[in-house]
Order: structure tokens, then C-alpha cells, then sequence
């Protein structure tokens, strides 16, 4: 285990490293730059000062080996548009307003979709499993901001019962969190259907049958744990997916989270803010994907005993 351990965490980091390269030198190689606007006309000797200040007057692979030798003591450098601040301190900033809508819409996306995926699967092939499975089509093909700007135009600008947007109280969570979570809630009710589905119709299911065990026994014993597998190995990535921000839901809604902030950092070419949210994006999910798998190893033995053999 150890091994493999180590291995994952070998792998993320050569990930990263490519990752920040690739980025890098695609922001800084598209036309354009981040002065000189035409909305903020600089001169040519301004413009040197301003590049020769960010190092931006120094050949490509230059700036990627300073950015890499900062980068690796977490200094992600400042952002041009916020100079007095860092990198890192805009994204813990903005973090907590992306986590929390993503939170309540992944744990919305999974409560719904994980119980009227068993519903479905209990009752394969009849009414209600139709009914459910035509619902997780519909609600997984409609866009989150196409269902965000319908549910203000009902709720806020209608019936006047929620904020159409902001960031305030509790109240200012519901058409968001609605808004992100329940299109994904489609995709967790099939997938947990269909993981349900197959083991359900697995041999040691009708065995546990066979020797009289009760219904509810063989469900609990037999096809939820085995069912979870598959689900927490799909499911558990969607956190750092959600929580790091939408920023179609963030637009639409007007909060102050990552996914707007990139849209805006990546408009005005602020390459130490798009740097940092990118790799910070795919820390986060890598480092997911490797719990994951670990937790994987913890619920199937089987898991373990292969690593263990090879």
C-alpha cells in the first residue's frame, strides 16, 4: 500500500508540473496581454516598466522556471489587477463562496439522486422505475443556468419569495444550491440505478435468497455494500468539482466565487490568478481521486490483495 501511495503521489505531482507548463505558456503566447488596453492606453516606456516589474520582458521558459522555483514554496506570486494582494490569499478569499453553494448543491445532487436511485432499482421495470428513469433524463439534458434563470424569473421575479441573487443569508442559498444541484441529480439517480441494478442480479444476491434470508438482509448485506464501490468511486469527485465553483451559477446569481473570479482573471490576462486557480483546481481534484482510490482499497479487500500480490 505504501508503494502505491507513493506512486499516486509521484504521478500527481509530474500531472502538475505538466499542467502549470502547458498553462502557462499558452496564456502567455495568445495575442494580447495584460496592459496596454485599450481602455488604459499606456506608452511604450510605460508598458516596458510594467513588464520589465512582472518579469514579463524575459523569454517564456524564464518566467515558467522563477514561477516553478515560487510556486513550489506555495508563492503563487500577486495578481496584476489586485497587486497588493497575493495569489493565494484572492482564492482562500473567494473559496468559502463556491464551497458552500457547491456543498449544499452536491449533498442536494446526492440525496435526491441516491434515493430515488434505490426507489428505481427496488422497483426495475415496473411504474414507478419508468417514471424515475424518464425524470434522471429530462433533469440531467437541462443546463444549470437555463434551469437558474427559469427559477428566478418564478421565484424572485414572480412570486418575490427568494433573492434573485447576492450573498447574504440563508435565504440567498436556495435558488443557487437548486440551480447547480439538481441537473446533476439526474446523472447520481441512473448511475446508483444501474450499480443497484447489477448487483442485484449477481449470484451471491439470489443465493442469500435461497438460503431464506429476508429481503431487507440480502439489501443491506449484500447489494448496498457492494453497490457502494462503484458510487463512491464516481461520486465522491464530484466535491471538488462543485465546491470549487460554477461560473454560470456564479453569474447568473452574482456571487463573489473562483468560477466568476476566473472568468474575470482570464478577460484581463491576469496570468498569476489564472495559474493559481488551475493548479489549485487540479490539486484538489487529484487529491480526491486518490482518497478515493484509497477508500476504494478499504472497502473492497479485493483491492488490497491485488496490491499486495503485485
Amino acid at each position: 500500500m505504501l508503494n502505491y501511495v507513493i506512486r499516486r503521489l509521484a504521478g500527481i505531482l509530474i500531472m502538475l508540473l505538466l499542467l502549470s507548463l502547458v498553462t502557462f505558456v499558452l496564456s502567455r503566447t495568445v495575442p494580447g496581454g495584460p496592459f496596454g488596453k485599450s481602455e488604459v492606453p499606456m506608452g511604450e516606456q510605460q508598458m516596458a516598466m510594467f513588464k520589465a516589474k512582472y518579469g514579463l520582458d524575459k523569454p517564456i521558459m524564464t518566467q515558467y522556471i522563477t514561477w516553478l522555483g515560487q510556486a513550489i514554496r506555495l508563492d503563487f506570486g500577486s495578481s496584476f489587477t489586485a497587486p497588493e494582494t497575493t495569489v493565494t490569499a484572492l482564492i482562500m478569499k473567494m473559496l468559502p463562496y463556491s464551497a458552500i453553494v457547491g456543498f449544499f448543491a452536491c449533498l442536494l445532487a446526492l440525496v435526491l439522486g441516491i434515493t430515488l436511485g434505490m426507489i428505481a432499482a427496488v422497483n426495475q421495470n415496473g411504474w414507478l422505475d419508468n417514471l424515475i428513469v424518464t425524470w434522471s433524463i429530462v433533469s440531467a439534458s437541462v443546463p444549470s443556468f437555463v434551469l437558474a434563470f427559469v427559477i428566478v424569473y418564478i421565484f424572485a421575479g414572480q412570486l418575490k419569495l427568494l433573492p434573485a441573487g447576492g450573498w447574504g443569508g440563508p435565504e440567498n442559498l436556495v435558488l443557487p444550491v437548486f440551480a447547480y444541484g439538481f441537473p446533476s441529480s439526474g446523472g447520481v439517480a441512473r448511475w446508483t440505478r444501474q450499480c443497484l441494478v447489477d448487483v442485484i442480479s449477481s449470484d451471491y444476491v439470489r443465493t442469500g435468497y435461497a438460503k431464506g434470508l429476508q429481503r431487507a438482509q440480502v439489501m443491506l448485506r449484500h447489494v448496498f455494500r457492494n453497490a457502494l464501490i462503484p458510487m463512491i468511486t464516481s461520486f465522491l469527485p464530484m466535491f471538488p468539482g462543485m465546491m470549487t465553483g460554477s461560473l454560470f451559477i456564479e453569474q447568473v446569481f452574482g456571487l463573489p466565487g473562483l468560477g466568476k473570479y476566473f472568468v474575470l482573471s482570464s478577460t484581463n490576462r491576469d496570468y498569476p490568478m489564472v495559474l493559481g486557480i488551475t493548479i489549485f483546481w487540479a490539486l484538489l481534484i487529484s487529491l480526491t481521486y486518490f482518497l478515493t482510490d484509497i477508500l476504494y482499497g478499504l472497502i473492497d479487500p479485493r483491492v488490497r490483495i491485488t496490491e499486495k500480490a503485485s
